[in-house]
């Protein structure tokens, strides 16, 4: 009896000591991760940055390709409003 209650004293103990070093690790570990600092650039002058989005511009496949698609839908429309 007298083991018993020695045991479930060490394990009641030993689970408390535990809990507490394991939250003060857990603090430690994520204190300011989720902090944002602020990331400063460096742009030597005289370097300019290319622009972000280029133009882009309409070669005469893709021209070709969408007057051939509006003559098949002016087309259709046509055949459709005579009927």
């Amino acid at each position: 009896m007298r083991n018993m209650i020695f045991c479930t004293f060490v394990l009641l103990t030993s689970s408390i000591f535990a809990e507490s070093e394991q939250s003060s690790i857990f603090e430690e570990s994520f204190t300011g991760m989720f902090e944002i600092e602020p990331i400063e650039t460096y742009i030597p002058e005289g370097v300019q940055m290319p622009p972000l989005n280029p133009a882009v511009p309409l070669d005469g496949g893709l021209t070709a390709l969408l007057v051939a698609g509006g003559a098949v839908g002016y087309r259709k429309y046509r055949a459709r409003s005579k009927k």
